[in-house]
């Protein structure tokens, strides 16, 4: 009998331990376009997010992106602009999770991701003024889709 309780209880901690490895933090955000936009971050290795606007997304307490809601057609203006701008570097280009974006840097001193978020007439501007990894790194944390 003692043997049984101990199995079980190491079968406890071992998926207590195991869910800790995936962590998430979750937002909804009601915004002018009239979408409600959830905004899921990968919480691991110290990352957070705030449910404040422009909401930001840290490392170990150091803000590294924030991000701020556009509406499609800003999202078709940043693309104008970085396109015609010559202080602007477009990196790439395509879609995550069924969003499109664009990532560009302005004077190698700002990188930036527009995303417009699918089947909606919402967007994120999610700004990064620390470096292109670190712009990144975020980017491939979060997840953006419209609240159901």
């Amino acid at each position: 009998m003692l043997k049984k309780i101990s199995m079980i209880l190491s079968g406890m901690v071992l998926l207590l331990s195991l869910s800790g490895c995936n962590s998430s933090k979750a937002y909804t955000y009601s915004v002018e376009t009239g979408d409600s936009v959830k905004v899921s971050l990968d919480t691991s290795d110290k990352y957070d997010i705030t449910s404040d606007l422009p909401f930001a997304i840290s490392c170990d307490g150091t803000i590294l992106s924030q991000g701020i809601f556009i509406t499609s057609d800003n999202y078709s203006e940043y693309v104008d602009v970085v396109n015609a701008d010559s202080n602007a570097t477009l990196i790439d280009s395509g879609s995550k999770d069924g969003n499109k974006y664009i990532f560009w840097s302005y004077n190698n001193a700002e990188y930036n991701y527009a995303i417009l978020i699918g089947d909606s007439n919402t967007g994120v501007i999610l700004a990064n003024n620390v470096s292109e990894e670190a712009a990144k790194e975020c980017f491939g944390r979060i997840t953006i889709s419209i609240a159901k």
